[in-house]
């Protein structure tokens, strides 16, 4: 059996490519989506009425807790 290289190093520079551009796209993510809430979201936060920004607050807020949540279940073994 063989590894990844051994026979062709277009494999190998190939799976870099692929590793970086995966990379690349999970920061990005990230990246978008602290961009979208602070674009949308501080900016516009003197507009809002208080009702508006107490449910803001909330959702942000439990967006934030699913997350740490999905990431505590991932982590975890059962």
């Amino acid at each position: 059996m063989h590894t990844i290289g051994q026979q062709n190093p277009i494999e190998v520079i190939l799976a870099v490519c692929f590793v970086l551009v995966a990379f690349a796209a999970l920061i990005g993510t990230f990246v978008l989506a602290f961009a979208y809430v602070y674009s949308n979201v501080f900016e516009k936060w003197p507009e809002y009425s208080n009702l508006r920004k107490v449910q803001v607050v909330r959702n942000i807020s439990v967006t934030l807790l699913i997350i740490a949540i999905l990431i505590w279940l991932a982590s975890n073994r059962f």
